[in-house]
């Protein structure tokens, strides 16, 4: 799978990503296998429709049927120049599916995560699907279609030269490679990519080729397209097909490298970074380091807002991801660098996004403005600062996306950048007093972050209309006269209507900057009577100013980058978002009379004429019939095994998983036998279960069929449950997410069973029963844990789970169970944090199950089988620390990298008993630990510690006590808690 951000999002979701990753390496993690994780929600059932091409079919609901057909063409487009440029035909055809949100991209079954904003689209390895959502740019979706084109080539290559040489040693491919080759075939290098690459350049530290091949963050694009930029420049881009086609003959990629261009690794490296320092330092000395033009507030921040607080003075609101969520913080213009926390977002359904990569903050009178992901779209939040609450709430049907809104001068309306189901990106002015929405704009361009002028008739905004825009090229600034009509009513917290757009003066937006440059994020200073934006007409982000009449001048000259300018009323300085340093900080800027020389005027009015989505031309695409999607299953994944001890049995499995291509549905197939050989025997042993799976809504929901035979032990000491059981029925399952972080589970399940516990102290009665059982059972999950390779770092989970079994034929109870798990994680620093569990079980009936607490994964020290109960409580505590987050080790072979390390302190206590004999001694080890995330979530684990137990001069049960007084060392594989 390959994941990458586009054009207009690279500096925060490319750059911000990498530097979440690198100082906090926390991200959200999945379920574990359903006891917990956070929830994907089906909000929208969508109507599948399917455009063919010759090469691409085009998967689209009607909402955006346009773009679906500019998809195609673009797509077939990009195949036929991939082909001449690669060499090379893809056998199969190439699925497409389009979402036209992030929030409808959320929404898709083909991955099986919640993808982060910062994904803009993915290809998909098994079936070769390529998913992307539109989200108004017209260049940035273009760009990522053909960068998940350019991966689909790749996979086929690969997949073809194995298929030709499958004993080939295939050497594997670093991430700067596959991701830097689709950037250089997708487009050319931007401003905010070359930021990067100069920021490191002239800070000396661009590593190595052999390095940049260890590295897995964001920022291999980058630096892999600059990188493959210069070979195709130095030694000509028919070398990637050499590369492809002899992979097979090395080892490492290293050596592939040599054999491909006669130049060792360390050999491009010197003439890669000899280029880049010709190209960077003539240019380094003429500009000055944030450190001395101005006062930095904050790191790892951005999109600030000046925030008047009567009680406090002037502060500065901004959003920072620097506890591994992204909060909105507030700190002190002037004085001390501290910082409160206002907003905690990405824990509850209210604050699930603040889209901290693509949409700014306002704030009046105490009051923050904000845009955040609330169920199934965007509303509008108006925070006040001294009652710490929510103090208003819009959404709005006809828009999924909300971005960059705006207080009027006189804080009557709200103007924002909403982005429709249909995936158009427009202006619109929301009225205080009457909760109606009224739309500005309406055209096929991104328009975005508004700002209002003085008097409040007019918006200025940013907009990709001017010429070069489609080509992403061109940002410019515009003027729009908000009309003053009455507008259709609206509904506070509710779900307003849109009236008819406005009418502007002179016909429509009329242009303030233009030029094939972007220029973003204007707002007005009262002061200065100027509009401050960002652009890069010099080739690197810095800070300039406008007045109305198209008069500007620069306002700095940086060494990094300049982004989202914030003017402090009643202050000559504005705040900035910065990035140096391969960061992300707030500086307080203040005037630069040596660049403010520098001035410009608006380019002649001819320059504003607007460009088409030229794929809408093509006549084939345009009237191309579409069809209904037809659903039908295909073989994802097959797999089998056997296992024989001579003498004494064998055991054969194998599992099967089908989907469809939208990845609704499912069906798993599984069976397995054992035994000493005979026929009988092994039919007699057969186990066997198909499961069925519709995520299509919000409701998921699953139906299987099952047989199970075997004999079964569990238990310790005194209680010995030895059974043989022979079952079989049908099962079925719902899940309800109430939120991202909530879910109800329900299982059911009706079956005819055959069971004899010849050896089961448990039971009361009959030790045989042969009847028909019903199980039910009830599951409510919560979980906004934040996590790192080795385990959660920072949040809440907790499941709780009740359930009755049934008999049915003899009428009583066979057992009903309960337990609640509570766990809690406090964050220490980036990296290290207290983490606390507290487990619950009990079970009755005629049959209880008993639960076994000893063993690595509950209470550490204690090997299984040797305590259990049916009823047991557990208190497990650690402090988690790191001790390496990367090492690489040199061998004669070639060097090996191994994953994080972290360790910690730990100390667990735990109960367990039986109705019949209460084991009043209550057992505890504490000890040291050390794990090491084979993959992410999974970890290696080694346990050294010491057992002791509690209330042992008043224990009964036969199990010796010193046999708990004694040092220890366990190994474990799987979840940390």
């Amino acid at each position: 799978m390959k994941r990458r951000s586009a054009p207009r999002t690279r500096a925060a979701a490319t750059l911000l990503a990498a530097l979440v990753s690198l100082s906090t390496a926390a991200s959200s993690a999945g379920a574990q296998g359903g006891y917990f994780g956070q929830n994907k929600i089906q909000y929208r059932d969508f109507d599948w429709h399917v455009l063919k091409g010759a090469h691409v079919d085009v998967y689209y609901y009607p909402a955006e049927e346009r773009i679906a057909r500019v998809a195609l063409r673009y797509a077939e487009q990009s195949y036929d120049s991939l082909e001449r440029r690669l060499n090379h035909r893809v056998s199969s055809r190439i699925p497409l599916i389009l979402y036209a949100s992030h929030s409808d991209f959320e929404q898709t079954n083909v991955l099986p995560f919640v993808p982060p904003e910062g994904v803009l689209g993915v290809t998909e390895y098994m079936k070769r699907r390529v998913t992307l959502p539109f989200r108004g740019s017209y260049a940035e979706f273009r760009h990522t279609l053909r960068h998940e084109l350019v991966h689909v080539f790749q996979l086929s290559l690969e997949s073809q030269l194995f298929a030709l040489y499958p004993r080939g040693r295939r050497a594997a491919v670093p991430l700067w490679f596959s991701e830097g080759l689709a950037e250089y075939l997708s487009s050319d290098q931007d401003s905010r990519d070359e930021m990067v690459v100069r920021d490191l350049a002239v800070a000396g530290s661009m590593p190595s080729i052999s390095q940049l091949g260890l590295v897995n963050s964001p920022v291999v694009y980058p630096l892999g397209g600059e990188l493959h930029r210069f070979l195709a420049g130095r030694y000509g881009e028919w070398r990637i097909n050499l590369l492809y086609s002899s992979l097979w003959k090395y080892p490492s990629f290293d050596e592939a490298l040599f054999g491909t261009y006669g130049r060792t690794a360390e050999q491009l490296t010197e003439e890669w970074h000899f280029d880049l320092r010709r190209r960077y330092f003539p240019t380094a000395g003429e500009r000055k380091p944030f450190a001395l033009a101005g006062r930095e507030l904050a790191d790892l921040a951005i999109k600030p807002v000046a925030l008047a607080r009567p009680d406090r003075g002037m502060d500065v609101a901004y959003l920072s991801p620097r506890s591994g969520y992204t909060n909105i913080y507030a700190r002190p213009l002037d004085g001390p660098k501290r910082s409160r926390t206002l907003v905690k977002g990405e824990r509850t359904p209210e604050f699930e996004s603040l889209h901290a990569f693509s949409s700014r903050l306002d704030a009046r009178d105490g009051v923050l403005l904000f845009a955040s992901k609330y169920g199934d779209r965007d509303a509008l939040f108006f925070w006040d600062v001294a009652k710490d609450r929510v103090v208003g709430r819009y959404l709005f049907p006809g828009l999924v996306g909300i971005s960059s809104p705006a207080w009027s001068p006189d804080g009557r309306r709200v103007a924002f950048s909403g982005l429709t189901v249909g995936g158009i990106s427009d202006l619109y002015v929301l009225e205080l007093s009457t909760g109606a929405l009224r739309q500005v704009t309406d055209d096929q361009y991104e328009d975005s972050d508004p700002a209002w002028l003085p008097g409040g008739a007019s918006l200025v905004f940013s907009s990709d209309r001017a010429p070069g825009g489609d080509e992403g090229d061109a940002n410019n600034l515009y003027r729009i006269r908000v009309d003053d009509a009455s507008p259709t009513r609206g509904v506070l917290a509710g779900r307003g209507d849109v009236s008819p757009p406005a009418v502007p003066d002179a016909g429509g937006p009329v242009p303030l900057t233009a030029g094939r440059w972007l220029d973003e994020a204007p707002r007005w200073d009262a002061d200065s009577g100027r509009i401050y934006f960002t652009s890069d007409r010099d080739g690197a982000f810095d800070l300039y100013s406008i007045d109305t009449l198209g008069r500007g001048r620069r306002e700095s000259r940086l060494d990094g980058g300049v982004f989202d300018p914030a003017p402090v009323p009643g202050d000559a300085r504005v705040v900035v978002s910065a990035f140096t340093g391969l960061s992300w900080s707030l500086f307080a800027l203040a005037p630069d009379s040596a660049a403010q020389a520098d001035t410009f005027s608006i380019a002649p009015p001819d320059t504003a004429r607007l460009w088409a989505w030229s794929e809408l031309a093509d006549s084939t695409t345009a009237s191309l019939p579409a069809v209904r999607y037809r659903r039908s299953f295909s073989l994802d994944f097959a797999a089998g095994g056997s296992n024989t001890a001579p003498g004494a049995y064998t055991a054969q499995g194998g599992q099967m998983y089908f989907s469809d291509l939208l990845g609704d549905q499912s069906l798993t197939i599984a069976a397995a036998v054992y035994g000493t050989g005979e026929v009988t025997d092994l039919f007699e042993n057969f186990n066997a279960d198909a499961f069925y799976l519709n995520q299509r809504r919000r409701l998921n929901w699953g139906v299987g069929a099952f047989r199970l035979a075997g004999s079964f032990f569990a238990g310790a000491f005194d209680y010995q449950q030895v059974y043989r059981e022979t079952s079989v029925g049908g099962y079925g399952v719902l899940r309800y997410p109430l939120s991202r972080f909530m879910r109800l589970e329900a299982q059911t399940r009706l079956e005819y069973s055959n069971r004899d516990d010849f050896g089961n102290a448990l039971v009361e009665g009959t030790q045989r029963r042969r009847g028909v059982l019903a199980s039910n059972f009830l599951t409510a999950v919560s979980d906004n844990t934040l996590w790192l390779d080795t385990g959660p770092i920072d949040g809440t989970r907790w499941n709780v789970t009740g359930g009755v079994v049934s008999d049915v034929t003899h009428g009583v109870f066979e057992n009903w169970v309960g337990t609640a798990d509570l766990r809690k994680y406090l964050r220490t620093s980036h990296q290290s944090a207290f983490a606390f569990r507290t487990f619950a079980y009990a079970s009755e009936g005629t049959r209880p199950r008993a639960l076994q607490i000893g063993g690595s994964w509950l209470l550490r020290g204690y090997p299984r089988f040797t305590v259990d109960g049916t009823r047991a409580w557990l208190f497990n505590s650690e402090w988690r620390f790191p001790i390496t987050n990367y090492v690489t080790l040199g061998f004669p072979f070639g060097p090996i990298r191994f994953p994080q390390v972290q360790g910690a302190v730990f100390g667990d206590l735990g109960q367990a008993w039986y109705k019949r004999s209460y084991d009043p001694r209550i057992l505890g080890s504490a000890g040291i630990s050390f794990r090491m995330a084979v993959i992410p979530g999974f970890v290696l684990r080694t346990d050294v510690g010491r057992r002791y137990s509690l209330n042992a001069a008043r224990a009964t049960g036969s199990a010796p006590d010193a046999a708990y007084r004694q040092r220890f060392v366990d190994f474990f594989f799987g979840y940390n808690y």
